[in-house]
């Protein structure tokens, strides 16, 4: 019988991370997951048995070092990479501030290159493996009162794509997932106004769901995908349709 794959999902305690912790776990992928604090890392554990779970603050690169170290000392190299972890701040240009501007770029780019360094060198000495990093719509088109959000998130694209061609010849893929709006707990709680704005751009009429964006996530993680790289999957509803 094969070795069951190893992906590491970080973000993974967050409502999509969740999700997918589940659903990958369903598809027959060991799973480490890496959050952001022990408690969650905890619940995570409770919560899918038999799914490895490590804390740490991915802005920080010897604490991404150490917990890629702990997984692959638990499980060996991973098959798979998905970058989850991210956050966001709503304020207009002038309200942003440095540590605005500083905390957005690592949690959302920085994190993903730490990730990405720690992993794929090992990846191509094993000869091959996925790698999943999380732009947003925003970093595709732009939004009012996001802009280092949004700058972060287009470097996750140029990043992926810088990626996908110095990895390529090992058989490793990169690609970028850019979600439109996805209706998690926490993004309920952002400004009616925002939203209902965001929403009036997307023709089908909804945000899209944890599943929406892990199903694409899925899909590039197996044989499927494995001649896509360097690529941006935006599961939007028509968000980007000219």
């Amino acid at each position: 019988m094969a070795a069951m794959k190893h992906v590491i999902v970080t973000g993974a305690g967050g409502g999509i991370g969740s999700a997918l912790v589940g659903d990958l776990r369903e598809d027959g992928y060991v799973v480490t997951g890496i959050d952001a604090s022990v408690e969650s890392s905890e619940r995570l554990q409770d919560r899918f048995p038999g799914v490895t779970a490590f804390h740490a603050d991915v802005t920080q690169s010897s604490e991404v070092d150490r917990a890629v170290e702990q997984a692959m000392d638990a499980h060996g190299v991973p098959h798979g990479l998905v970058n989850l972890a991210g956050d966001n701040r709503l304020k207009p240009l002038e309200d942003i501030t440095d540590n605005d501007w500083h905390h957005l770029v690592d949690a959302n780019l920085s994190s993903a290159f730490y990730l990405c360094r720690a992993v794929m060198p090992r990846m191509r000495e094993a000869g091959g493996g996925r790698v999943i990093n999380t732009s947003s719509i925003f970093g595709v088109r732009g939004v009012n009162n996001d802009a280092a959000y949004a700058a972060a998130k287009a470097g996750v694209v140029g990043l992926t794509r810088a990626l996908a061609t110095e990895f390529g010849p090992a058989q490793v893929t990169v690609n970028a997932i850019a979600p439109v709006v996805v209706l998690t707990e926490r993004v309920k709680k952002m400004p009616k106004e925002h939203l209902d704005k965001q929403l009036s751009t997307i023709p089908l009429g909804r945000f899209s769901t944890e599943r929406d964006v892990n199903a694409t996530i899925q899909f590039l993680l197996s044989d499927g995908g494995s001649f896509y790289t360097g690529q941006t999957f935006s599961p939007n509803g028509g968000d980007t349709m000219p």
